[in-house]
């Protein structure tokens, strides 16, 4: 278990972050929504136009700015930037998620960073955009060196790591649901709102289980979602979801200024969640993650025929 050094100054180091979410009680859980990638190439039964629509009204729905980290080759068209615009225009925040969406493992230093230099000229266009970044894929590096170098690269260019502390597989969800709509734009899409709900309430509280056994009370949450048709979908159903499960939203302005996010991970990210890395540091021995969505939840949508 933590000992109870590091116990007091999680809790001093996130004393202020609380406040940032008026009234809310001792001990509770606390997210933000960060939403990646901004893809446009998938329209089959709800337009990119309404896709976007939903999940800014969803965001309205319980009264939160959320930050989304856009990859700018997938939204240089017209109706892309309409979209980055739309976000500004809304309160939300925007950040830099490279050009390309490139693995770092498998890329050169010197590339890698002249991606994210050129997302952040194209970004820089946008009045309002921030100063945070996130490597696609969770991908910080193939080793060490690489990823100190990064992180060199960042903090060079004025940029600041996002982790994840809450993940909720809808970018595997959502290719599954792309796949029935090709077949069938006229699909039940009750049963997938129903298991992604399920799931993000599954997964945030395994998250948060995890977070409370390192200390950290009331950590404002890093969630992770994707800019998609699922979340145009069912975002809305989500988020009231967690609401009713007593989760509280802070503005991911204010959940990313958290100062514990900001320093080198302890190991390389590999596609591991934040605070993975930090009960491995500690050597925790962590809980198994929820069976039912092992292996991206594969087997228990092939068993409901999603």
């Amino acid at each position: 278990m933590i000992d109870r050094r590091s116990f007091l100054l999680s809790a001093a180091a996130l004393a202020a972050c609380s406040r940032a979410v008026p009234n809310i009680p001792p001990d509770a859980k606390i997210m933000a929504i960060t939403m990646d990638d901004f893809t446009q190439s998938f329209d089959v039964g709800l337009s990119l136009e309404d896709r976007n629509a939903n999940i800014l009204n969803a965001f309205d729905e319980v009264g939160h700015k959320a930050a989304g980290f856009v990859t700018g080759s997938f939204v240089k068209s017209d109706a892309g930037q309409k979209v980055v615009e739309s976000w500004i225009a809304r309160g939300h925040e925007i950040s830099n998620h490279t050009w390309t969406h490139a693995h770092a493992n498998e890329t050169s230093t010197e590339v890698f960073l002249a991606d994210i230099a050129r997302n952040q000229d194209f970004l820089s266009g946008v009045p309002g955009t921030n100063a945070y970044f996130r490597f696609p894929f969770l991908d910080d590096g193939k080793d060490r060196a690489q990823q100190v170098a990064l992180f060199e690269g960042l903090e060079s260019m004025g940029l600041i790591n996002a982790p994840v502390t809450i993940g909720t597989i809808d970018w595997y969800t959502t290719s599954r649901l792309e796949a029935r709509l090709r077949d069938d734009p006229n699909t039940d899409l009750a049963p997938y709102r129903d298991y992604y709900v399920e799931m993000c309430v599954t997964l945030a509280n395994y998250w948060e289980n995890i977070s409370k056994m390192q200390g950290y009370v009331s950590l404002p949450h890093l969630t992770l979602v994707h800019h998609n048709v699922l979340n145009g979908h069912f975002l809305k159903d989500v988020l009231l979801a967690l609401k009713g499960d007593g989760w509280y939203f802070m503005d991911a302005k204010d959940a990313l200024s958290t100062a514990l996010y900001h320093d080198l991970p302890p190991n390389i990210t590999n596609g591991r969640n934040w605070l993975t890395l930090q009960g491995n540091k500690r050597g925790l021995d962590l809980p198994d993650f929820p069976k039912k969505y092992w292996n991206t939840g594969r087997k228990t949508m092939d068993a409901l025929g999603l």
